[in-house]
């Protein structure tokens, strides 16, 4: 730089009576302070409910489950009923075996087991829509609540509600809908 000839400086045309022509904002909008990022709907909170009662569903069935694990006169009821009812298949199919009491303990561990982790992921998911935070563990507790079955396919019925719901407040989460159009 050349110090013996000065720059022009940016505030040497400035009068201080042009500070008064200046928008400084706010005047109009003084009273709302409030900025609307996103159109909120209760959507989040219907699905998140849902979610919920999916969740106890199929804790309420793993709980069931388990108690019929742990009493034996229902274990061999199931036995019995599994072999009446499959009796015609297992003579023609695989040579005349039968249910055999391991068989029908190991299912039932292995449903309380399912049951429970898929109360886990509802429950989370249902968290999460409240918080309207983390879309993809949102799907995966409303996937997990329709696989997850319980008692009557209830949890199905209210995991798809809450899908669905889900898929309508995707706005919600900071999602914006892709133009698909090609």
């Amino acid at each position: 730089m050349d110090s013996g000839n000065p720059q022009p400086d940016d505030s040497e045309g400035w009068e201080e009576t042009q500070y008064e022509s200046l928008d400084w904002g706010g005047e109009d909008e003084a009273e709302s302070r409030l900025v609307e990022l996103y159109p909120s709907t209760s959507k989040p909170a219907q699905a998140a409910l849902a979610l919920l009662i999916a969740g106890f569903v199929l804790l309420g069935t793993a709980m069931t489950l388990n108690g019929t694990l742990n009493d034996d006169e229902k274990v061999q009821g199931s036995l019995v009923l599994g072999n009446e009812w499959m009796g015609e298949f297992f003579t023609a199919e695989s040579g005349g075996d039968e249910i055999d009491e391991e068989l029908v303990r190991q299912t039932l561990r292995n449903a309380v087991f399912f049951e429970l982790g898929c109360a886990v992921f509802a429950f989370w998911g249902s968290v999460e829509l409240w918080r309207k935070q983390n879309y993809n563990l949102v799907l995966i507790g409303c996937t997990a609540a329709i696989i997850g079955l319980g008692s009557f396919l209830l949890s199905t019925l209210f995991g798809a509600i809450a899908l669905y719901l889900t898929f309508q407040c995707k706005p919600e989460f900071g999602i914006d809908e892709q133009d698909e159009s090609w």
